[in-house]
């Protein structure tokens, strides 16, 4: 039974598969090991009085600097942007008031919960968030937010885990201890599972695969029934940084074992990835950070490809027929690049084409079926949730808040009075709680 009490208009509190939770500035630094202090992630202020991070000693390569709307746009959506600020910039503040950063939703566009309001109303939006704003980091207050919102599950992706391995990716050693570091903090000051409602997967990069199970070995003595990698390719291992793995590859069969064998949950995330680098082929500098991304590359190398690839290469790469006890969740990819995908498996498929790593080189069922039956995903807030459950079924479909980013929903339990108001009541009821309720139910204790 949940603990948490029921979400508005529901008799039920919700299960969120893609929630948010800040790890303090300084969680590297206290531990890490002390013969790899030098090698910690660190914040400091810059000239210019902006947080910056360093990656042993290194600025960070990764940056949000383009502006989502203009000034104008905002004003236009929003009504007083001294409010909000623009684009991504942080949230105004006055002297002694908390720092926000962005209002949760203030990014999205129909479901965006400023609309609408009065500048009065407004401030006080923002005011209820500043005073909110220290739960999205504090492991006891966010319980009692999430029985606010009438949360009772979530799987939280504290932020340092998106980009991690994009900044390390020549510096393996540097990589490794910040992670462990990471997970130490997770553990310790949070918990993998927080009374059996918080999961923080840890994060196992695969860049070596003794590494990789090392880690895996000392999270699982802890009791982690989850663990995240990133979306997309493996990292391509010391000798070849800047390429690239196969997830299912045989390399990292010990790994993918112990996962299996402890019928352990598996989820990546969006996250920087390497991707750019094949704007190379397409008259781009291909170490272009997402926040110079144009267009173009915003849709050639951020979230979708990474996801379908993972995905592709899960399905036909034989990864499930070797692993069956393994499930894997999805979150904060959207779902439109699926339709598609699945369509072109099931074609190679009914051609006869080979799946690699199979003993026979023939799937044993159709990849969508593998998909429907080991994949949870959840849509973005603001998509069509009719169209992809045409395709799928509503079976793999899961509720993912994106909670308190700007892109997400400041509060979670509307959603499905927005945008499920055309599924009857179990299939609202599968998708708000049930399907994540058996995603997690190994992790349960």
């Amino acid at each position: 039974m949940s603990s948490a009490p029921a979400a508005a208009g529901m008799d039920y509190a919700i299960n969120d598969a893609d929630n948010h939770f800040n790890e303090p500035d300084d969680c590297f630094e206290r531990y890490i090991d002390p013969k790899f202090t030098d090698l910690a992630i660190r914040s400091v202020r810059g000239p210019d009085g902006k947080k910056l991070q360093l990656f042993a000693g290194v600025p960070s390569k990764f940056n949000v600097n383009q502006v989502t709307f203009s000034k104008a746009e905002l004003q236009k959506m929003l009504g007083d942007t001294s409010v909000v600020g623009t684009g991504r910039g942080s949230v105004p503040k006055a002297e002694g008031e908390r720092e926000l950063g962005v209002v949760p939703g203030m990014l999205l566009n129909r479901l965006n919960p400023l609309k609408g309001l009065s500048d009065e109303e407004r401030k006080a939006f923002v005011a209820e968030f500043r005073h909110k704003s220290e739960a999205f980091g504090n492991r006891d207050l966010r319980l009692a937010l999430m029985d606010e919102q009438g949360i009772d599950k979530a799987v939280m992706y504290p932020a340092a885990a998106h980009n991690i391995e994009y900044e390390f990716a020549d510096n393996i050693p540097a990589l490794y201890a910040n992670v462990r570091a990471f997970n130490r903090w997770m553990f310790e000051e949070v918990g993998f599972n927080a009374e059996n409602r918080m999961f923080l997967p840890p994060y196992i990069p695969l860049a070596d695969p003794e590494l990789a199970v090392k880690e895996l070995e000392i999270v699982m003595a802890q009791g982690a029934m989850m663990i995240q990698t990133k979306c997309g390719h493996a990292h391509g291992g010391a000798d070849n940084p800047w390429g690239g793995r196969s997830v299912a590859d045989p390399v990292y069969d010990p790994f993918w074992s112990r996962v299996n064998e402890a019928n352990m949950r598996y989820t990546a995330h969006l996250g920087g990835t390497d991707y750019q680098k094949y704007g190379a082929d397409w008259s781009y500098d291909p170490t272009t950070a997402f926040g110079d991304f144009d267009a173009f590359q915003w849709v050639m190398y951020w979230g979708d490809r990474p996801a379908y690839e993972l995905t592709a290469a899960l399905i036909l790469h034989n990864f499930f027929g070797r692993f069956p006890n393994i499930k894997m969740l999805l979150a904060e990819v959207g779902t439109l690049w699926v339709p598609y995908t699945l369509r072109k498996m099931d074609h190679a498929f009914m051609m006869g084409r080979k799946a690699r790593w199979h003993e026979t080189g023939q799937l044993d069922q159709r990849p969508s079926e593998i998909f429907k039956e080991r994949f949870y995903i959840a849509p973005y807030p603001e998509e069509n949730v009719q169209r992809i459950a045409a395709e799928i079924g509503t079976g793999p479909l899961v509720f993912g808040s994106d909670f308190p980013h700007g892109e997400g929903l400041a509060r979670p339990a509307e959603y499905a009075g927005a945008q499920l108001g055309a599924f009857g009541e179990d299939d609202v009821r599968k998708i708000m709680r049930d399907n994540m309720e058996d995603f997690l139910a190994p992790a349960l204790v």
